[in-house]
């Protein structure tokens, strides 16, 4: 059964696709949705259907967020993708305007499409892979990789920066190398001519 509860347009909903994205993004998203306390969070899913995700009964004691079980009325491929786009509509008719999505399955531009209906259309932010479609990507306000790109980007920056620190070394280490086998050149003292003094007459 879908329960009603109190939302403003201060609510921030998060609908995760616990099927197509690892545990662990839902927990990045919750970084991300940390931005927006002291709002109020909704975290919907299924995770009955996933008991061995034992890390949810920790998970649901953090202060802020509230979790949401829904109901699947047909079972089968998509019944997930279906409860969740109910579950969208219920808290857009509430009046949440801010929603994260967690999924890399591109049937999820829908939401998008659910949620702008209206007169006030909602803030949409996705969270998926590299593997997430760019209509899928476009679909949304905001959109975040995971893992990170920066820190990828970061980590290639560094090796980077590490191979030119010894390519650096490298050059000094020649420079000075040669410096060591080159003969050195004298400077040879300018030779000085006797000076000739006349003699005066007696």
């Amino acid at each position: 059964i879908l329960m009603t509860f109190d939302s403003s347009t201060e609510t921030v909903a998060i609908l995760y696709d616990i099927e197509n994205a690892p545990f662990e993004m839902l927990d990045y998203t919750l970084s991300k949705a940390k931005k927006y306390l002291p709002c109020r969070m909704i975290v919907v899913s299924d995770w009955e259907k996933r008991p061995e995700q034992k890390r949810w009964n920790r998970l649901m004691s953090r202060p802020g967020f509230t979790f949401r079980q829904i109901d699947r009325k047909i079972d089968g491929k998509n019944s997930l993708d279906y409860a969740l786009f109910d579950m969208a509509v219920l808290l857009r008719d509430e009046g949440v305007r801010r929603f994260f999505v967690i999924t890399t399955d591109s049937d999820f531009v829908r939401i998008a499409d659910i949620l702008r209906e209206g007169d006030v259309p909602a803030h949409i932010i996705g969270v998926g892979t590299e593997q997430a479609s760019q209509v899928l990507r476009d679909a949304y306000d905001e959109f975040y990789c995971y893992p990170p790109e920066k820190k990828r980007v970061k980590a290639v920056q560094t090796t980077k920066s590490a191979k030119a620190v010894q390519d650096e070394k490298e050059a000094k280490a020649d420079v000075v190398g040669e410096a060591e086998t080159k003969p050195v050149k004298k400077k040879r003292k300018a030779k000085v001519e006797p000076a000739i003094v006349a003699a005066e007459p007696a």
